[in-house]
């Protein structure tokens, strides 16, 4: 992964059907990563919310992120100045991840660099933004990843500080605010998935996932095997389908791994897909 000088940025983004089979190849957008000399991609997203069901792919090394169209035919947006790091409104440092709030909001976590969460309005323009570096109320070390939940809920995963920050929304539509936060036992928290009345979080150190209810108290937890041929580096992003299907990916490995919930499973215990205002 460090040599960077021998890699080739081929085949950055296609499709696979539930199987795993490659459906297509979106070659044509390999031009967005190529000359990185860091991770590239970071997140891919599509709002909830969107009848368009546009893609939003977080380009991490370069400072950018782009919106296409749901077949991958069309670049609609590209937001950020390549390769130019900056802490305006315009300018991201290392974006980590990006979410969507039920009246049209986005949230960029502009985090390795910026530590900061940046408030959008559903056109990109800037609104606000909170969090900021430090190991205060609120604060954080590095940004890695974003979950929205009921009644205004905003979880923000402090990746280098190791714990979930959990913050509301307001009736100003440019402010959010602290409510608290959520650490031990986490060592390096990489995802979440929020869920009706709990949220999932991916851990490293030891490797595993963990559920906790909203006032952060651990309802769950189980190891995650390391051992191949199913094993994993490190579950550096998870999602679930309708079917209540896990797909796990591992960026160190390379590979999204899933698994189906076992015949009589208790439904407490299965992680649910992100939740949506209904």
């Amino acid at each position: 992964m460090r040599e960077t000088s021998r890699r080739t940025w081929q085949n950055c983004l296609y499709t696979v059907n539930g199987s795993g089979e490659v459906q297509e190849i979106w070659s044509h957008l390999d031009y967005l990563c190529v000359g990185s000399e860091g991770p590239g991609p970071h997140r891919v997203r599509i709002s909830p919310y969107d009848p368009e069901r546009r893609i939003w792919l977080v380009n991490e090394t370069f400072h950018q992120i782009y919106v296409f169209s749901n077949d991958g035919g069309e670049l609609l947006a590209t937001y950020g100045e390549k390769g130019v790091l900056g802490d305006d409104e315009t300018h991201f440092g290392r974006p980590q991840d990006v979410a969507f709030l039920p009246d049209g909001r986005i949230l960029i976590a502009d985090g390795l660099d910026n530590h900061r969460v940046m408030i959008m309005d559903n056109e990109m323009n800037y609104l606000g933004e909170f969090g900021g570096y430090g190991d205060g109320p609120g604060q954080f070390n590095t940004i890695h990843a974003i979950g929205i939940g009921p009644e205004g809920r905003i979880f923000v995963l402090d990746r280098a500080g190791g714990e979930v920050n959990l913050f509301r929304t307001t009736d100003d539509p440019a402010v959010i605010e602290f409510e608290q936060s959520i650490g031990a036992p986490l060592t390096l928290p990489l995802d979440i998935i929020v869920n009706e009345n709990d949220f999932w979080i991916t851990d490293l150190g030891p490797l595993r996932f963990i559920n906790f209810d909203f006032e952060g108290n651990i309802k769950y937890t189980w190891l995650v095997p390391r051992e191949l041929p199913d094993g994993y580096l490190e579950v550096h992003t998870f999602s679930v389908d309708a079917d209540d299907n896990l797909y796990g990916g591992d960026n160190q490995y390379g590979r999204t791994q899933k698994f189906v919930p076992k015949p009589g499973a208790d439904p407490e215990l299965l992680i649910e897909s992100p939740w949506v205002a209904r």
